[in-house]
């Protein structure tokens, strides 16, 4: 008798410390979200937000489109997007001016710059970041892809105080043969490489949003973003998975599609979500316990505070 009650004791204490471990070694995780809207209102939020304000692009010349700001939301950061084309034709110092102008509208402690910089333009990239931190004298994020840290002796570490981790967008969209452009951990696990030499400290962004690309012999030609499989319906036919041919010519979400197009169906799926999460912890040390979902307006899609505490032990 004497023997199960030690044995009994033992266990208990066991199962203590365990506990007891498990629960020093539990953080929050901080939820935020980007708004990648054209315009922008306040809606009672109370979530941190990453707002885009100003899109830099390029054709002919630099081409500026500012984010209408209707009332700007106290805990916000300033995101600001820049193609790669315009790293490729306009000097450094000429972007840097156009944000510099836009952001005097704004009270901020901190900025977001998003650009998929490439081996050309490196150097240019890399010059504005620096002004920027110089002029501004604030602290500065970018956001980074997955083959920029597996290959970051190669595409260089940008000059920042963190960078954001965008996990998504991690196929070639335009690719009729791409299963899923969104999110496909099969294809992220190929980039998991060089986390626990990366220097940046990373925070994690994930994907919310939902979106159907319009094929036509094979040839991508536009994207439908916050399409639904629902939306799919007795003019479609499935033809393989998450793939529906057009059956008769007719107007879908506002735009005139032909009989004989193929739309192939992309979601941000619980599970995929779950899984690029748990895979992201396991790989990554050095980060933020601080998830930005895109977009604020897919919010309610899940139930994110479920989805984050989750088995999540850090």
């Amino acid at each position: 008798m004497k023997k199960i009650v030690i044995l009994i004791s033992i266990i208990l204490v066991f199962a203590l410390i365990v506990f007891s471990y498990n629960k020093t070694q539990k953080k929050d995780i901080q939820i935020s979200f980007y708004s990648w809207e054209n315009s922008f209102e306040e809606q009672n939020i109370n979530e941190k937000l990453y707002i885009k304000v100003l899109d830099v692009n390029f054709s002919t010349k630099l081409e500026l489109l500012k984010t209408n700001i209707k009332e700007t939301p106290k805990n916000f950061i300033p995101v600001i997007y820049i193609t790669n084309e315009t790293m490729k034709n306009v000097d450094y110092s000429l972007v840097s001016k156009a944000i510099l102008e836009t952001l005097k509208n704004y009270k901020f402690d901190e900025i977001q710059i998003d650009c998929d910089w490439s081996l050309s333009t490196r150097s240019n990239y890399f010059n504005l970041l620096e002004d920027l931190k110089e002029k501004l004298n604030k602290k500065i994020s970018a956001t980074i892809r997955l083959h920029q840290i597996k290959y970051y002796t190669k595409t260089g570490i940008p000059p920042v105080d963190y960078g954001v981790l965008m996990y998504y967008n991690m196929s070639n969209i335009g690719d009729f043969n791409t299963k899923n452009s969104i999110l496909d951990n099969e294809i992220a696990k190929k980039y998991h490489y060089n986390f626990d030499v990366y220097p940046l400290k990373l925070k994690l962004a994930l994907p919310l949003y939902s979106q159907a690309i319009q094929f036509r012999d094979n040839k991508a030609l536009s994207i439908f973003e916050g399409v639904k499989k629902s939306d799919f319906d007795e003019n479609f036919k499935e033809i393989s998975q998450n793939k529906y041919e057009v059956l008769k010519s007719a107007y879908f979400k506002g735009r005139y599609i032909y009989k004989g197009d193929v739309f192939r169906f992309e979601d941000s799926e619980l599970k995929d979500i779950k899984i690029a999460l748990a895979d992201f912890l396991k790989i990554s040390e050095n980060r933020f316990d601080e998830i930005v979902f895109y977009t604020l307006k897919y919010k309610n899609k899940y139930d994110l505070e479920k989805l984050i505490k989750g088995n999540l032990w850090f």
